[in-house]
């Protein structure tokens, strides 16, 4: 079986996964730093990084379960190898699906975040209940699961009924509204932690085309 041409693939598709990725690390981090100020965004942009980096392997390995196998046992062997870890990426992507639901706010305190949260309540009129990590919307029956790691500075929001997904998006819009319009407490670590984990992936994705690139060019 021939390698050269999958090599070639990965020498390719790689580093251009890890650029994805350096990307979008970048957008969170830069936002923050030059913003000054929380924002929130869905945490299905998360699932889609995290897309970029599972799908590519499968899609490259697949074709080799269709390769004859020429009585090689440990051809054979490999292929049953691709076919469960190509069965273990599908599902930890479904496993991520669904977990991965509701907002993630970055660069925010308890403090600017509880006052967020009130403001667009009170600004949609929502009247609710309040528990140690939710809050009932009793207006339309539903409960706000609240999470806020005020010493990282990020903070997550979801809705526990997913047929009130369109309440909470009209919550995070209006919280959104409140952090660039307002004077709050921030702390921007995870913005810092993100524009440095985007450089790691820039420098890993050139480390990554080069060490393929050598590969292609070993003799034999």
């Amino acid at each position: 079986m021939e390698l050269i041409p999958y090599i070639k693939l990965f020498s390719i598709m790689f580093p251009i996964t890890l650029g994805i990725t350096a990307i979008f690390s970048f957008f969170i981090g830069l936002r923050g730093m030059l913003t000054k100020r929380p924002f929130m965004i869905s945490n299905r942009w998360f699932f889609a990084k995290i897309l970029v980096v599972f799908i590519p392997l499968p899609l490259i390995l697949l074709p080799l379960l269709s390769a004859s196998d020429s009585g090689s046992d440990s051809i054979h062997f490999m292929k049953w190898l691709i076919a469960i870890l190509c069965g273990m990426v599908l599902l930890v992507i479904l496993m991520v699906w669904y977990s991965l639901r509701g907002y993630v706010t970055f660069g925010v305190t308890d403090v600017s975040f509880r006052a967020a949260l009130l403001a667009a309540l009170e600004k949609l009129q929502f009247p609710f209940e309040e528990s140690l990590s939710a809050i009932r919307l009793t207006s339309i029956q539903a409960d706000l699961q609240v999470s806020v790691q005020s010493w990282t500075g990020t903070a997550l929001i979801k809705v526990k009924q997913r047929t009130h997904r369109s309440a909470l998006r009209e919550i995070v819009n209006v919280m959104n509204e409140y952090f660039r319009a307002s004077s709050v407490s921030t702390n921007m670590i995870p913005c810092i932690v993100y524009l440095v984990m985007g450089l790691f992936e820039v420098l890993f994705a050139i480390a990554m085309f080069f060490f393929f690139k050598h590969l292609i060019t070993l003799p034999g």
